[in-house]
């Protein structure tokens, strides 16, 4: 299948790059500046690479016009909060007018296998009741999560309204070796760099109260595909573990892999204005698709601290 993936040089799209070369698929993937294609862990061959801002509506159109993609996944956006906070606007220009632009664009080449939107959790924002279902009504309470909202309503008008099969995986957290900007992977790259040290450390964290869905990468890339292959546009499907882990506990179990003496040490610049409690998914819908999570936090602590540490110091 000839695939283009947007964002294709981000942490997900990496993996799911490298998965669909491996499984025999023809890959067009984008990134937005040169630097990212110096990732250690991007895919080296069997991928066409094309730079692309999702804010440039021609870009997009010539993009998709040129590829004629059979299917998409479109991975491509501003994916954190914190940055979301401090430029909102620019966060809604990437991801809501960006995912515009796609469809659009879409609308004259229709992919014959559909489209993947990369949803998010974050559009649920602070439900009263846990696990989060997917009929839960969506009150996101940061701006990056306003965004992701808008881009799974984007997609509902144009599957309903143009006929593009267009389906929405909500990703909850999602780690694994060499993710950057989330804390389990924040922890190991500050563990890391301790240890080069050879003596102890402070490790700097933000609130370690709340409680997070952490999946890892290479059980979501299953779950996206599931969906991409057998996925209903009108039925949105959490992709998480089922079971959510407080902020506490990474930080406690990356200290006790630590090969020096680590003391763990809050730091308000780390605080965010709001801060969900907990965000525990249910995975109904998602295990009545086959689907069962295969590893471990524990081994997701391990890689993610072993990749840091062989890591270049500057990475």
């Amino acid at each position: 299948m000839r695939l283009l993936i947007t964002g294709a040089s981000g942490f997900i799209g990496r993996n799911l790059t490298a998965w669909a070369v491996t499984n025999g698929h023809e890959v067009v993937g984008t990134y937005l500046a040169s630097p990212e294609l110096a990732a250690r862990d991007l895919p080296s061959s069997g991928v066409t690479w094309r730079q692309l801002d999702m804010q440039d509506g021609s870009g997009v159109a010539k993009l998709v016009e040129d590829v004629r993609p059979e299917g998409v996944f479109h991975l491509a956006g501003q994916a954190y909060a914190q940055k979301a906070w401090a430029d909102p606007i620019d966060t809604f220009r990437t991801n809501v007018l960006g995912t515009i632009h796609l469809y659009e664009a879409l609308r004259k080449w229709p992919p014959v296998h559909g489209t993947l939107l990369a949803a998010s959790g974050s559009a649920y924002g602070a439900p009263d009741q846990l696990p989060i279902r997917e009929d839960f009504p969506l009150n996101p309470t940061n701006p990056y999560g306003v965004s992701k909202a808008c881009q799974e309503m984007l997609s509902f008008q144009y599957s309903s309204n143009f006929r593009l099969r267009i389906v929405n995986a909500r990703l909850f957290g999602t780690t694994g070796p060499g993710k950057k900007g989330d804390a389990l992977n924040d922890f190991a790259q500050q563990i890391a760099t301790i240890e080069r040290t050879g003596r102890a450390g402070e490790l700097r964290v933000g609130n370690l109260s709340t409680r997070r869905e952490i999946s890892d990468v290479r059980d979501v890339l299953r779950a996206m595909w599931t969906i991409f292959g057998v996925g209903d546009p009108t039925q949105p499907v959490n992709v998480a573990r089922g079971e959510s882990y407080s902020i506490q506990t990474l930080a406690d179990e990356l200290v006790k892999l630590a090969r020096v003496p680590v003391e763990i040490v809050v730091d308000p610049k780390l605080l965010r204005p709001t801060d969900e409690p907990d965000n525990q998914a249910d995975i109904t819908r998602l295990r009545a698709l086959g689907y069962r999570p295969s590893y471990t936090i524990e081994r997701t602590l391990k890689d993610a601290l072993e990749f840091w540490r062989q890591a270049p110091p500057n990475a």
